[in-house]
């Protein structure tokens, strides 16, 4: 893997800029570019055999004429190293420099200390099945643990809970055709295994792991309906792993995880797309458990990492004995409550390496070093002992906090600040530094749909040429920021660059409202039709100084055409709540993508889009060329094939504009010189904290030899 370099050309004066990285990829909620895909029995432990060569499916659609390749390169134009980009960002993962922008360089690391990292964004609960929040990520990244977990600097899925896991096929038989397994049990409906050979006439499968017990099987075609790669995945979990309450982790907790998707009362619709297609879980043998997808799925590996968050089932399982509420007579509605509602929501119990000590609404959350954790080397268990995430909702007041030395980390640096004197002074020039990384971030204006006015594709697209973005980015942004047209990673292989933003031009919108019946008929200034006047309530998060300039600036420009902005700022839970409840016009938000190459069923899926239905399908999108696209993309295993789909989706969803897509702005940080041990990553928030570390001899610390 190659290094980018950091870079030193900008002006700006002690301005340091991070040596940051991109690859080819992405992803929203799931992954799964830079790793091989599902495929037949493959196998990961923590000594891994050679990979099998990918297993190509099916059904593709054509990729548009006019788009690139997916892998063409893409190469670094004057607009992009004007923006700070290097052509080493848009070539694949990398392993970050340590403290590559720290004035005083390396240190020797040593234990202990504390670390304290500003959060706008303050969670509800901490419970990641439901909610969804980026702020919640970052802290789970710390505090639990999935069966598997995303590295930043590979962009690969590795082992966590799960030391060892295989990968086999399905063969789903036509009526009739039951399956003989070695044992001479029927298998019913379906075969699955390795299919290690393929004639005109056959499958042979043999078994794919050791928990599976299968003479090598050869199976007529004729009585196979359909072939389904990777749909079957055997997890040996991690021996002595132990919950923050000292209760060991076992296959109840992992197989009571995975049933809350199929039960409608638990609030998890934001994930739950994805788990319900897992239409099999079963325990194989103390601590191995075995699931198996309907279909197969590009995402499948990466659905088992911290996105499924495995609960203590001796604290939320009210069929389970060791449950204080233990009733197993309870039905899914208050089962269903019971993990909603649990106290264990805030009081929470997880498997990672830190442990949640206090969790004070309004103020902050801090966890402590776990010394039960299943892993001692610091590099991985952490250097800290103490983590805090103080919520501070105003941006201003989280820079006054940074320069009183109330937090360490603040990573919502506003550009007037980070290219201004505010950052040069010397109370900020002696206790910090500065720096900035491009995420995979998407901001993005989205248009409910159900409502009337905004249902028009004309009125959307009218909404888009009457905001200059190319002068916002300039002007807010000193050109540091990317443009964004869709939702996938802008540096991968799944985001189409065919696609371009759409221009500047109010006399066009003009006339699209006017095509749509939208025009001044009264004299006020404020476009008309059928008697309503184009009145947007516009919502945002409070505090949020960045959307307070964002939404000033689209008021001015729309005025001009006759549209009217009301801006109402909410508190996050409440905005939150709104979105989720489609009771909005437009609202200013953005995607925290968390791996290489999202699924997009989430957020444009028309199954997702249903009023009743909180999903992150907050446009309330319901198009049947993007359901077919993205059907057809989610079940294609070859990553070449799949890109090519996703472009057509890219090109259909910027057509219908569902969203003002907005703008990838890079993370600005200031951090306290303090901290040592700092890299830069390309997925939110930027870090990790567990990287982190003081100099050896820094009061409070240890040597790492004690």
């Amino acid at each position: 893997m190659q290094q980018p370099g950091s870079r030193s050309q900008l002006p700006q004066g002690p301005l340091m800029l991070t040596g940051r990285s991109t690859v080819l990829v992405f992803s929203l909620l799931i992954v799964s570019v830079w790793l091989a895909p599902p495929v037949a029995a493959v196998t990961r432990s923590e000594q891994p055999p050679a990979a099998e060569p990918p297993a190509v499916a099916a059904a593709r659609l054509p990729a548009s004429p006019t788009t690139p390749a997916p892998g063409d390169e893409l190469l670094l134009t004057p607009e992009l190293a004007a923006a700070g980009i290097t052509q080493a960002e848009l070539n694949g993962p990398y392993e970050p420099a340590v403290d590559a922008n720290h004035p005083d360089g390396q240190v020797t690391p040593a234990l202990g200390g504390r670390v304290i990292m500003h959060v706008s964004a303050e969670p509800p609960n901490l419970n990641f099945l439901i909610e969804n929040t980026g702020s919640i990520r970052w802290i789970h990244h710390e505090i639990h643990a999935g069966l598997l977990q995303f590295d930043p600097a590979s962009w690969e899925m590795e082992l966590d809970l799960a030391v060892h896991y295989d990968i086999e096929d399905t063969l789903v038989l036509k009526p009739g055709h039951a399956q003989v397994g070695a044992d001479g049990e029927r298998l019913g409906e379906i075969a699955f295994g390795k299919i290690v050979d393929e004639t005109a006439d056959t499958y042979v499968l043999e078994s794919g792991s050791k928990w599976h017990q299968l003479a090598r099987t050869s199976v007529p075609k004729s009585e196979v309906e359909r072939v389904e790669r990777g749909t079957v995945y055997t997890f040996t979990l991690r021996e002595g792993v132990r919950w923050h309450d000292g209760h060991p982790l076992d296959e109840q907790d992992v197989l009571f995880s995975m049933g809350l998707f199929n039960n409608p009362h638990v609030d998890c619709d934001e994930k739950r797309y994805k788990y319900v297609e897992i239409n099999r879980s079963e325990r194989v043998a103390d601590g191995v458990v075995r699931f198996f997808w309907n279909e197969q799925y590009f995402g499948s590996t990466d659905a088992f990492g911290l996105d499924f968050c495995v609960l203590p089932s001796h604290l939320y399982n009210l069929a389970d004995p060791d449950n204080k509420d233990f009733d197993p007579d309870a039905g899914a509605e208050r089962q269903g409550s019971y993990v909603n509602e649990n106290s264990h929501n805030i009081d929470w119990v997880g498997l990672g390496a830190y442990k949640v000590k206090r969790f004070e609404p309004g103020q902050f959350i801090e966890a402590t070093r776990f010394e039960q954790y299943w892993e001692r080397a610091p590099e991985r268990a952490g250097y800290l002992d103490t983590l805090r995430w103080s919520f501070i909702k105003s941006d201003d007041g989280a820079f006054a906090a940074l320069l009183n030395g109330e937090i360490d980390i603040f990573s919502r640096v506003k550009s007037e600040d980070f290219f201004g004197e505010a950052t040069r002074t010397e109370l900020f020039t002696s206790q910090y530094y500065k720096t900035l990384v491009y995420l995979g971030n998407v901001g993005y204006t989205v248009w409910n749909l159900y409502q009337p006015k905004l249902a028009d594709v004309r009125v959307r697209t009218a909404l888009a040429h009457a905001f200059d973005v190319p002068k916002w980015i300039e002007t807010n942004y000193r050109g540091y920021s990317l443009w964004a047209t869709g939702t996938q990673f802008w540096f991968g292989p799944a985001y189409n660059h065919a696609v371009s933003g759409i221009e500047y031009d109010p006399e066009l919108a003009e006339d699209l409202l006017a095509d749509a019946g939208w025009y001044d008929r009264d004299g006020d200034g404020i476009i008309d039709k059928d008697g309503q006047n184009m009145v947007l309530e516009f919502l945002m998060p409070s505090g949020n100084k960045a959307s307070e300039k964002f939404l000033q600036a689209l008021q001015d420009s729309y005025r001009s055409i006759g549209v009217k902005l009301d801006i109402q700022q909410y508190e996050w839970a409440t905005f939150l709540e709104h979105i989720r409840n489609r009771d909005f016009d437009a609202a200013n938000l953005a995607w925290i993508l968390s791996s290489p190459e999202s699924d997009p069923q989430q957020i444009w899926h028309g199954d997702e889009g249903a009023f009743d239905k909180r999903s992150s399908n907050n446009s309330g999108l319901q198009d049947e060329q993007v359901d077919a696209l993205i059907d057809a993309g989610r079940r294609e295993l070859d990553p070449e094939k799949r890109h090519a789909i996703w472009y057509d989706l890219h090109a259909r969803i910027h057509e219908l504009q569902p969203y003002m897509f907005g703008w990838n702005v890079p993370r600005k940080l200031a951090i306290s010189k303090r901290i040592h041990g700092v890299k830069l990553y390309k997925f939110s928030p930027g870090f990790r904290l567990r990287d982190m570390y003081f100099a050896e001899g820094t009061p409070g610390t240890r040597p790492l030899s004690n």
